[in-house]
């Protein structure tokens, strides 16, 4: 019931802009009444969806260094009881709990906002983004042209740092964010350390793990949303662009087929039930995993892209709905050179290009022309973006 109520506040912007001035008043309020804790630190991911991204290497990193125990450590999940995760403190988020705990924090420390949606942050609160996703693919903020159907807050959301790992993108986040270029650190991302320092060994047994068998290469499919494809609840879905029976008699008897989403696809449709070939990894909680696992990627106009091309796997756009994300959403120019073979409108050339590939050629392209060129530093965020933080 929540989950629906807030649906309808988020596709309304009516009921949303009634929410945003009682709740934004209310909680001003309140806050004159709260004293701040130096040492309080609240983490939100997704909006309380996940225990992933950015915020959880930092959080990792500040408990295993002494240094950082004087830190009290605080999650917002949307179901706490269901994060089988070892955390000291959890609490629910939209709760009475979460905004005073919000109120009391020093450090929010988040991957999209830690506000939610509303304009209440005390002025010696210190507000930390990671970017979930590199600018550069589709467009954002107020490069979004009018008329989209998706639309945002009431106010700008203020930050006192945003980490990013690209080469490229602070001129669009300080032309569409209107951020301050000063703010933004390319020091690269925690969460993609990871991709850097797993072993062989490691990357076996996560496919234990997730299930994929170790005689098989694998294909990880990681589209992007489509705002704009919403049901009568406001509930964003994403319909599957595969015919799997050909997919199965093509690749079946050499890899295995991951499928995944972004955080907002709240429906995905059209998965097939027990097939061996594929594995539905909608709802796993760690992007990583199914990234370190994979030999090549599928894509479209999602930041993943750039992520996974720090593994130096080969990478595969298939824009098979490119005219209407265009006119709908948009991406950035240059969009279609990023890749070798430029993008794919149907899955039979997809298929073509897996079956024929020179898979080192593939490799070194994106080793060379993705990596190389757009992420600026990889490796060793984590504990670069802590010493940023605290100063420790």
């Amino acid at each position: 019931m929540l989950f629906k109520i807030k649906q309808i506040v988020k596709s309304s912007p009516i009921i949303y802009f009634i929410y945003y001035h009682i709740g934004s008043l209310a909680l001003r309020v309140l806050g004159l009444f709260v004293k701040t804790d130096e040492n309080l630190v609240l983490f939100v991911v997704y909006g309380g969806q996940r225990y992933d991204d950015s915020p959880r290497f930092v959080y990792e990193y500040m408990k295993k260094h002494k240094k950082y125990q004087k830190y009290k450590l605080v999650w917002a999940f949307m179901e706490p009881e269901s994060i089988n995760v070892d955390i000291d403190y959890k609490i629910k988020i939209d709760s009475l709990e979460y905004y005073m705990t919000a109120l009391q924090a020093k450090y929010w420390i988040t991957n999209s906002s830690a506000s939610r949606g509303l304009n209440f942050r005390k002025k010696n609160t210190i507000n930390i983004l990671f970017q979930h996703g590199m600018a550069g693919i589709k467009v954002i903020g107020k490069d979004i042209h009018v008329g989209n159907k998706s639309f945002g807050n009431m106010f700008k959301e203020e930050f006192d740092c945003i980490f990013i790992e690209g080469k490229k993108e602070k001129e669009i986040l300080v032309r569409a964010w209107e951020a301050d270029e000063e703010k933004l650190l390319s020091i690269g991302l925690p969460r993609n350390d990871e991709l850097v320092n797993k072993s062989v060994d490691e990357i076996i047994k996560l496919k234990l793990q997730i299930g994929i068998p170790l005689d098989k290469k694998v294909i990880l499919y990681a589209p992007t949303y489509r705002e704009y494809n919403k049901d009568i609840m406001g509930t964003v879905y994403l319909k599957s662009p595969f015919d799997y029976d050909i997919w199965y008699r093509n690749l079946g008897n050499e890899y295995v087929l991951i499928l995944t989403a972004h955080y907002e696809v709240a429906k995905y449709m059209n998965i097939p039930d027990n097939r061996e070939f594929i594995v539905n990894a909608f709802k796993y909680p760690y992007i990583n995993d199914l990234m370190l696992v994979s030999d090549i990627l599928i894509s479209d106009y999602s930041s993943i892209i750039f992520d996974f091309a720090i593994l130096g796997r080969p990478i595969i756009s298939y824009a098979y709905d490119f005219e209407i994300f265009c006119k709908e959403r948009g991406v950035y120019d240059g969009y279609e050179s990023i890749f070798s073979h430029g993008i794919m409108r149907n899955q039979e050339d997809v298929i073509n290009h897996i079956k024929t590939m020179d898979y080192d050629i593939e490799c070194e392209y994106t080793r060379k022309k993705i990596r190389d060129e757009y992420i600026s530093n990889y490796g060793d965020a984590t504990e670069k973006a802590v010493t940023s933080i605290f100063g420790e």
